[in-house]
């Protein structure tokens, strides 16, 4: 009698899985996601005395070519201060929001014209924050239109998998689900050539990748000024008294 119950069981349970396959499967794949990378950044053939390899973002995309989706973008944040954007260099992925607060004791005017986004959150004082939307991949350079020595750059890119190294170079990836993986890396200071050539295809599978170093030449690397939001020089009009606070 016992082992008739038990074979009605599974033939119920077997009904029910050939009815819902899509509910069994996501829940069979569930243990294979949560798997991280890890690396260190090291700069050679820099003409700067620094050594922080801070800055330098990370990303994994599917080699397939298909694009992850986060269901939560997490909002950052670029402050104004001492005449300074911090951080200088933010990661999010497309579709997140920066908010651009204005802690210093006078105006300041956030703008980006350059490929990326491009916005001009105009004049604004002391205490104020003006947010910007970056809704589409790519790099945005951004400068202020009273300070020209203040720039900042946002990467924003169609996955969720990246990091930005810090002053040691070291970065983690985490919550990657397993499998083949296209791996780019982006520097302020390097050609596009350089960077190109570091790109790989890596294979995150169960526990923890360990990249090593990843060597970047800045060789070549030429500082320029840039432009105020008109395309004209900087001048000293923008330090006169009408952009202060009163």
């Amino acid at each position: 009698m016992r082992s008739l119950v038990v074979l009605i069981v599974v033939i119920v349970l077997l009904t029910v899985a050939q009815s819902n396959p899509g509910r069994y499967e996501l829940t069979a794949a569930a243990p294979f996601a949560v798997q991280q990378i890890k690396g260190r950044i090291e700069l050679v053939n820099s003409k700067l005395k620094s050594r922080d390899a801070s800055g330098v973002v990370v990303w994994l995309k599917p080699a397939d070519g298909s694009t992850p989706r986060n269901g939560s973008k997490q909002r950052k944040i670029i402050n104004q201060r001492d005449k300074r954007f911090l951080p200088h260099i933010v990661a999010v992925e497309a579709g997140s929001e920066v908010d651009f607060p204005n802690d210093d004791p006078f105006f300041h005017n956030v703008f980006s014209i350059y490929n990326g986004k491009r916005f001009d959150l105009g004049l604004y004082a002391s205490g104020e924050t003006r947010p910007v939307n970056f809704n589409r991949p790519g790099i945005s350079y951004i400068f202020c239109n009273i300070h020209p020595k203040m720039s900042a750059v946002v990467v924003a890119l169609d996955t969720p998998y990246f990091a930005v190294s810090d002053k040691a170079g070291s970065f983690t990836i985490s919550n990657i689900p397993a499998g083949d993986y296209r791996l780019s890396v982006w520097h302020e200071r390097a050609k596009p050539e350089t960077l190109a050539a570091i790109s790989r295809t890596v294979q995150v599978g169960t526990g923890e990748l360990d990249l090593g170093a990843i060597n970047i030449s800045e060789e070549g690397y030429v500082p320029r000024p840039h432009p105020d939001k008109h395309g004209q020089e900087y001048d000293s009009q923008r330090n006169k008294p009408g952009y202060r606070k009163p």
